[in-house]
């Protein structure tokens, strides 16, 4: 009994044993199958215990897929293909580089990358099917349309996406925390040291990740914190809330044209848990300059700071500058104008080349119209023939682009208004006050491709159409309107269609006579003549300088 007893115990442990040492998933082949739509790599496993993390670069094109626990026997492979744009795919076990404090990690895991090198990254798909009815029972398919339009030149890379060192998928399934730690940073090329205490076992899947985000959602849940320097990843026990003062770096950064605020604002995008920026004014600032000559102060951990001086000079650039020229013109209108002013009529054969040529639209009685210099220039030598037009304001301004302007221009009248009842003997004391008549307008310019620009226009316009009273107090209307519109540089936007009718006033008398108090009444004839107005606003926005 004794010895069957010994038997079953020997049974058990070697049992035991052989689970222990059972052999790691099989990576059996890999190859290209060219289907209907797609082109596909197909990778055939010997079981369905697939743990893997995927990692995209875009310089060079490359799709890393790196296996824990994942044997092939057939050494370092490689094979070019014709499949556009995957010209070569290989399968290597890599060689750790990585100095790793605890001991017990070395030799426990098979690792196994599966590489795919393409002259631009497709739009790929990565499906793991697993316990098929039929062989290939196991298998990773990784696809791409074939008729992908695959531009020749993606253009800059937008600063703002992690693309180096690129975004990983995670799948894993109550794996050792080691040896995710481990994966990640061989797929990231980093060496690795780890902790005594850094121990347990992980479940998660986590989709287009940067590195950083991937070890906070991995390290952070399990009590550990971690931090890169000179391609070096730690990762230890956290100690409470203590940040590691010794593992960050504070710079300090000179802005030239951009404000502080709005870079602290696009850092933090790409900051790590660690990092912060705060803005300061320097010595210049503070004097009273509008923009630039900002400092801001960073804190973050030494490797990020490549990416984040990359982020500030890309964006501290000089903004380009739009001059914007005004002018206000007032017409009288003729008889058979009173639906605004009739060019065809007022030019005459010599200047009518281009006037018919003014693209325009109307809404709400203001009519819009994009003038090329040409045609601006003939309207502009048709109203100066006409002794019934005016020119207002020729103002100017210059602003940056996307930043507002804003012109007001106009005159002031002193207003005639009682200030009490009256006294005793009847007499009622009259004072002056000022009454503004302007013309304003905001302009909003934005400089889009191939030199257009577009403006978010609010233009307020104030005229005298007539006087009330024995004080003649004036009767000031008001029009505004708000439109936005797009021209090209150097081009003319008219603004029309804001009329006012206006009565206005003659006084005739005799001289002297006509002055004389009490008499002078009856050598004086006053009469009023009712006309229409039309103020015309051209706007020429010139971009100088970008």
């Amino acid at each position: 009994m004794k010895q069957k007893f010994h038997i079953l115990h020997l049974f058990l442990a070697l049992n035991l044993v052989c689970f222990i040492t059972a052999a790691p998933t099989e990576l059996l082949d890999i190859y290209i199958v060219d289907e209907a739509g797609d082109y596909s790599v197909i990778l055939e496993f010997s079981d369905s215990d697939v743990a893997y993390v995927t990692t995209e670069k875009f310089v060079p094109p490359t799709l890393k897929i790196g296996f824990a626990n994942i044997s092939w026997t057939r050494g370092d492979f490689q094979r070019k293909t014709g499949v556009n744009p995957l010209y070569q795919y290989s399968v290597r076990e890599p060689v750790s580089r990585h100095a790793v404090e605890d001991k017990n990690m070395l030799g426990r895991t098979n690792m196994l990358e599966v590489r795919l090198d393409f002259n631009k990254v497709p739009d790929y798909r990565i499906e793991l099917k697993t316990d098929l009815p039929e062989a290939p029972r196991n298998i990773m398919v990784i696809s791409w349309p074939k008729k992908e339009d695959i531009k020749a030149d993606r253009g800059p890379i937008v600063p703002f996406k992690r693309i180096e060192p690129g975004f990983f998928s995670i799948n894993f399934k109550d794996a050792d925390l080691v040896d995710v730690i481990r994966l990640l940073s061989e797929q990231h090329e980093l060496n690795l040291v780890l902790g005594e205490e850094v121990t347990g076992k992980i479940t998660l899947r986590l989709k287009e990740v940067p590195l950083e985000k991937a070890l906070d959602l991995i390290l952070k849940a399990n009590g550990y914190t971690w931090f890169i320097d000179d391609n070096i990843l730690l990762v230890k026990a956290a100690e409470g809330d203590i940040k590691h003062s010794a593992e960050l770096e504070t710079r300090i950064f000179q802005l030239y044209f951009l404000d502080a605020s709005m870079i602290v604002t696009a850092l933090a995008e790409i900051f790590t848990s660690q990092g912060k920026a705060v803005p300061l004014s320097s010595a210049s600032a503070i004097g009273g300059e509008a923009a630039g000559n900002d400092l801001i102060m960073v804190t973050d951990v030494p490797t990020n700071f490549e990416l984040i001086e990359r982020i500030i000079r890309t964006l501290d650039q000089e903004n380009a500058q739009i001059n914007i020229s005004i002018k206000f013109i007032e017409t009288t209108l003729k008889q058979d104008e009173a639906m605004g002013i009739n060019w065809s009529m007022r030019a005459d054969t010599s200047l009518s080349f281009g006037i018919g040529e003014l693209t325009s639209h109307s809404g709400n009685k203001v009519s819009l119209a994009t003038l090329t210099p040409i045609t601006f220039a003939a309207m502009l030598q048709v109203l100066s023939e006409d002794a019934g037009t005016t020119l207002l304001q020729e103002p100017q301004i210059t602003t940056f682009n996307n930043s507002p302007a804003t012109i007001t221009v106009g005159t002031t009248i002193p207003v005639l208004v009682p200030q009490a009842e009256g006294s005793m003997f009847g007499a009622v004391p009259y004072t002056y006050q000022d009454q503004n008549v302007n013309v304003s307008l905001s302009v909003l310019p934005r400089i889009n491709e191939n030199e257009l620009i577009s403006m978010n226009i609010n233009a307020a316009v104030q005229a005298i159409t007539g006087y009330v009273g024995a004080e003649q107090r004036p009767i000031v209307s008001n029009r505004t309107t708000t439109t936005n519109v797009m021209v090209k540089n150097g081009e003319t936007l008219l603004i029309g269609g804001l009329i006012f009718d206006q009565d206005d006033l003659t006084v005739g008398k005799l001289p002297f006579f006509g002055d004389l108090p009490f008499f002078g009444k009856f050598f004086r004839t006053n009469s009023k003549k009712k006309s229409q107005n039309e103020l015309l606003i051209f706007i020429t926005p010139t971009i100088i300088s970008s």
